[in-house]
């Protein structure tokens, strides 16, 4: 999965680069603005993995936007604290100096869905939306804020309901003015 995203950045040159797990993989658009988006969440990922594939997306893709939507693996029971996430999350985003960035706060976990597992941290997936805030403002990046509550299969994965108020609420933000 990984070589087929390293391939379409090559070939394609797409302007936008969306970065990020599984609910990237299954939710980012394929045109975000008017622009080709290539796609390289990859489910499973946590903030480390984007780090040890920053430097080759940045001399793939060098992207016009990137979105960056990760997270939620990270605040799996055990998880890192919050300075040590928000102190890589700040380094990720260092990579892509050039683009316009839009940082995509983690959707709320639904723990009443009879398929969800309790694995998550509701508390850290909080601090990790502050962290993200901040760090927008730190960076002057656009941020896509979690809806309240969004529909899942899983109570963690969109619907399709839930993509595309995913994809709604990632076009607002990126696009907007």
């Amino acid at each position: 999965m990984v070589w087929k995203t390293y391939r379409a950045a090559l070939v394609t040159g797409a302007p936008v680069l969306a970065i990020g797990d599984s609910i990237t993989f299954q939710a980012a658009p394929s045109h975000l603005c008017g622009a080709k988006v290539i796609n390289a969440g990859i489910p499973g990922d946590q903030i480390d993995d984007l780090l040890d594939r920053a430097p080759m997306y940045r001399r793939l893709a060098a992207p016009r936007q990137l979105v960056v939507a990760i997270g939620v693996n990270d605040a799996r029971t055990g998880h890192m604290d919050i300075a040590a996430w928000s102190a890589k999350y700040r380094t990720l985003l260092g990579f892509f100096p050039k683009s316009a960035l839009v940082l995509v706060e983690i959707n709320p976990v639904d723990l009443g869905h009879p398929g969800y597992m309790p694995v998550h941290d509701r508390d850290f997936i909080a601090s990790q939306n502050a962290a993200i805030r901040a760090l927008a403002g730190e960076s002057g990046a656009r941020v896509v804020p979690a809806p309240g509550a969004s529909p899942t299969m899983d109570g963690l994965h969109p619907d399709k309901a839930g993509v595309v108020l995913w994809q709604q609420r990632l076009a607002a933000v990126a696009c907007a003015g």
